[in-house]
């Protein structure tokens, strides 16, 4: 069996999958746990303790929400790493545990599962659109990864100026414009009494800086769209994460925003996500399997 995390800033999902791990393999049980219950590793170590005792697990998968490196977790903003900042993941499972694992950024994680649900797809890239804006380009099963695992990073191309800055220290990054976080900021700083982009909807035609939010949200949208067509020409553009899911909408613009991007890859078929919350958790029981280049 294998054991999969989803890590992020406020809470860590623990799943455990029967058989290769695929979408149809089905999750044995899974549960939430905070980040915030005392040090990460520390607690990570009594899960991972208690799940062996209970299961027959020959791997760990870890989904994570910030950036990793070789196994090692190069950023995490909302996340206290502890002992584990550093550190290499798998060499620490290894040694403590003696189980292979590996770990990734949550995006690549969600591409995976994406993909599996999709064998007969050679070439897909996920956008994910929800706290932030990410992507991940998977072809012929493997992740594109780059030189230091950051290939597709959508949320950091560049695109309009926002009067404040992103995490990573841009100012005109598309997360700015394009992802839940950045309605929000955009919206605190107007004035306006929204959160959300479906808040927004209902001030629409009535407040012109709902105008302006909203328009930039989908400018954004056209932009990545755009970008991922020409960029990676892949078969498939998923769109994910709750912002896009909670909003058809935004599937309707990216399928309308593809037929005036580049012409050799406006073919490109866009579909939404059907996996839910549970995307990076099957995504990290797809590690064990998933070659990177």
């Amino acid at each position: 069996m294998k054991l999969a995390f989803d890590i992020g800033g406020t809470t860590i999902r623990r799943a455990c999958f029967e058989g290769s791990g695929i979408v149809d393999s089905g999750i044995v049980f899974n549960d939430t746990h905070s980040t915030k219950d005392g040090n990460l590793k520390e607690h990570l170590e009594a899960l991972i303790t208690e799940s062996i005792g209970a299961y027959a697990i020959d791997f760990i998968g870890v989904s994570f929400a910030g950036q990793v490196t070789n196994g090692v977790i190069a950023s995490a903003p909302n996340i206290d790493l502890g002992a584990l900042a550093g550190s290499s993941f798998p060499l620490w499972i290894r040694d403590r545990f003696n189980l292979p694992a590996a770990i990734n950024n949550d995006l690549k994680c969600a591409a995976l599962a994406e993909a599996a649900l999709r064998p007969e797809c050679r070439s897909l890239f996920v956008v994910y659109i929800g706290t932030g804006i990410g992507g991940a380009f998977i072809e012929d099963g493997k992740l594109l990864s780059g030189a230091k695992n950051f290939a597709g990073e959508i949320g950091h191309i560049p695109f309009e100026s926002a009067p404040f800055a992103c995490g990573c220290g841009g100012a005109s990054c598309l997360e700015l414009s394009t992802s839940g976080s950045g309605v929000a900021k955009l919206c605190a700083h107007f004035g306006i009494n929204a959160a959300t982009l479906s808040d927004l909807v209902p001030l629409v035609g009535g407040d012109p800086n709902a105008n302006y939010i909203y328009e930039r949200f989908f400018r954004g949208v056209t932009h990545a769209v755009q970008t991922v067509a020409a960029l990676f020409n892949p078969e498939t553009i998923v769109l994910g994460g709750g912002v896009a899911v909670k909003n058809p909408v935004i599937l309707n613009h990216a399928q309308h925003a593809l037929k005036s991007a580049f012409k050799p890859a406006s073919k490109a078929n866009i579909e939404l996500s059907t996996l839910g919350d549970n995307a990076n958790l099957i995504g990290a029981a797809q590690l064990q399997n998933a070659a990177e280049f």
